[in-house]
């Protein structure tokens, strides 16, 4: 008899590294995608001057 090898993907236990947003791996617990810091935009105020 051949030895069997498992198919599938990844064990369950990875599942809460998945981002429930885009689905993307997390990376030290933050989404690259979702978690990423907002660039400011053109209506954003401006940061206070020291």
């Amino acid at each position: 008899m051949e030895p069997v090898e498992s198919e599938g993907g990844e064990p369950a236990c990875f599942l809460n590294l998945v981002c429930e947003e885009c689905g993307k791996v997390r990376e030290g617990g933050r989404c690259p995608l979702c978690d990423a810091p907002a660039a400011p935009g053109p209506d954003s105020p401006a940061p206070p001057e020291d």
